[in-house]
């Protein structure tokens, strides 16, 4: 796709993204890195259920 040919095309070092939206493995090229937000929602989720801020 073509967003991917500019993205993995040297303009950048480096293009973070997190896995919130799911990502298939044959658009993945050298300078992507994807953060999981597993631990953020946790995090979220037991705050609320503590009602901690």
């Amino acid at each position: 796709p073509p967003a991917i040919e500019r993205l993995s095309g040297g303009l950048f070092q480096e293009v973070v993204i997190t896995n919130t939206i799911p990502v298939m493995e044959k658009n993945y090229f050298p300078q992507l890195t994807v953060l999981s937000v597993a631990n953020l929602l946790g995090e979220t989720i037991w705050r609320v259920h503590d009602d901690c801020s």
